[in-house]
């Protein structure tokens, strides 16, 4: 042991004394000072180049090795992502990693193809991936030709059976070459409403569902955001519902951090993306809003029916139907293979919502990774009772959770309206957990024998996510005793110091970025034993459907 430490730590090059070397010199040839001085320079000299060729040899020898490194790190890549892409899926370390059973084996080679522009890995299957250099970004019409077409890439992809998960009972459906999709429309739980109804019109067209991810927002104000398989398991969803799905990241793959001067003219670097306009989305400019067409460079063409009769705004859900069912007069092979509608968001119809529930909400659940995280924000929040028993299953204490929307709603109230008019107020919402912790305290003392009289009642805690942000009202949270979901960071100050906080913090949005805090919010909804939302949040509608379906718990919307 002491061996091998001393020689770790040992010099890499051997040490000389030029001092002692030339002393010794002097003393054995019996030379005058001024000669041995000249001997002991030339010696030095001598040496000096010795110890400079070594160094150099040393130092090309570890160029050698790092570059040996790095040829094998990029073919663990290369590997690493033809075992991705082959299966449909993309860089996930959950997926990928070597403790994943359904993990995917490389099934097909890749070619590499280099230009000024770009790099792209071409698989046999038809996946191509791309590297974006810095010239792409600067050349319009040759990036845009580079970048190929998608409905090209419909056309000749050939695509694959999702893989099989264990839990799915039947594999997920393999893609038809008939293709549906639409654009996302408002924040995220507006863009899940959307989905819904896009899926029923995908499963009534017989066609397979190109989802969109989620786009930026009035919320969430960045250049791209995320595929919905982030966060949703998409596999047992179609095997579920019956509806083949795709992504857009599986059909155009596009630069998710672009310059800054590429946000200002994307249209230049786009291609035509046809489409049916609905709900007034894509019929005038200035009402393109959303951010799913900027993202993959999609310049919106308007496919106006000769027999819609709402001029783009339709809302009857079977109109909307029939119009994308209908063929256009000289339509190519590629049109009928594709069909899209702008904005289903607005659509409606005879008992529309509960089949967007039941045939597509229901089935669209969380996947594994976002559950996992969810369980490790309740474990800090609420670690489990010593006093539990130790064959008990539950991993964390029952709990009540309310969805407090308040921070962009009270902008909403009419001029001259007092808010408790318009908003729900904090000592209604306590009413409404004292009449909970009754119900629950009338239950538990009439399963209350003689034998355990002396029970003692524990309240639930309270989980709170809002986005309330006025002191007054927050303070009014704190004095209930609540507990506040807080994804931020901890704050220092000058000296470095760590800020005293009323809220545990986080730190999800800095760690993730900003689609996950909403995101977990969503998936902690659904986990709490009594849910209390607000009836105008679109969050709170689908989290009591979430909770009450997937799990049975209590929710009330107020």
């Amino acid at each position: 042991m002491t061996s091998s430490s001393q020689q770790a730590n040992a010099p890499l090059l051997p040490q000389f004394n030029p001092s002692s070397s030339a002393s010794t010199s002097s003393s054995v040839s019996g030379r005058s000072p001024r000669h041995a001085s000249s001997s002991a320079d030339l010696q030095n000299m001598k040496q000096s180049r010795l110890t400079l060729a070594r160094t150099m040899l040393l130092i090309c020898i570890s160029f050698m090795l790092m570059a040996l490194v790095h040829i094998h790190y990029t073919n663990n890549i290369h590997r690493n992502n033809e075992d991705e892409h082959a299966s449909g899926r993309t860089a996930d370390p959950s997926y990928t990693n070597g403790n994943n059973p359904h993990k995917i084996e490389p099934s097909s080679s890749f070619t590499t193809v280099d230009t000024t522009l770009t790099t792209t890995y071409t698989y046999s299957n038809g996946t191509r991936i791309k590297e974006f250099k810095p010239a792409f970004f600067q050349a319009a019409k040759p990036a845009q030709e580079e970048m190929g077409s998608f409905l090209k890439t419909l056309e000749t992809r050939s695509w694959w059976p999702a893989p099989h998960r264990e839990e799915v009972a039947n594999r997920s459906l393999p893609v038809t070459n008939r293709f549906f999709s639409y654009l996302p429309m408002g924040g995220g739980n507006n863009q899940f409403t959307s989905l819904q109804r896009a899926a029923l019109l995908a499963k009534d067209l017989d066609r397979t569902l190109i989802i969109p991810p989620i786009s930026p927002n009035s919320h969430i104000k960045v250049w791209a955001g995320p595929r919905y398989s982030e966060f949703y398991d998409l596999e047992s969803f179609s095997a579920q519902s019956g509806i083949p799905v795709l992504e857009w990241h599986d059909v155009k793959q596009t630069p998710e951090n672009p310059p800054s001067s590429l946000t200002h003219h994307w249209n230049t670097f786009g291609e035509d993306f046809p489409c049916v306009a609905n709900g007034g989305i894509g019929i005038e400019n200035e009402h393109l809003y959303d951010h799913f067409r900027t993202q993959f460079l999609m310049n919106f063409k308007n496919l106006a029916p000769v027999q819609d009769s709402t001029h783009g705004k339709v809302t009857d859900y079977r109109i909307a139907k029939e119009i994308l069912l209908e063929d256009r007069p000289g339509q190519s092979a590629t049109d009928a293979m594709w069909k899209c509608l702008s904005c289903p968001y607005f659509l409606n119809g005879p008992d529309l919502n509960d089949r967007a529930w039941e045939e597509i909400g229901l089935h669209m659940k969380f996947n594994a990774k976002v559950e996992a995280m969810a369980d490790k924000i309740l474990d800090t929040l609420l670690p489990r009772p010593t006093t539990v028993a130790a064959s008990s299953t539950r991993r964390h204490p029952e709990f009540i959770i309310v969805h407090l929307r308040r921070g962009d709603i009270v902008t909403k109230c009419k001029p001259g309206q007092a808010e408790k008019e318009c908003l729900v107020q904090i000592d209604e919402i306590a009413d409404k957990v004292d009449e909970i912790e009754k119900k629950r305290r009338a239950k538990a003392l009439a399963n209350t024998t003689e034998q355990n009289a002396d029970v003692v009642f524990e309240r639930l805690p309270v989980l709170v996510t809002t986005n309330e942000k006025r002191p007054e009202e927050l303070e009014k949270l704190e004095k209930l005793g609540w507990i506040m979901l807080d994804h931020g960071d901890v704050e220092k100050d000058d000296q470095g110091v760590v800020k005293t906080s009323k809220t545990k913090k986080l730190g999800t949005m800095s760690a993730l970025g900003p689609f996950y805090p909403p995101m977990l919010d969503a998936v902690l909804l659904t986990r709490g034993n009594y849910l209390i939302g607000m009836s105008n949040s679109r969050m709170s509608q689908l989290a009591t459907q979430r909770g009450s379906s997937w799990y049975g718990h209590t929710t009330m919307l107020m």
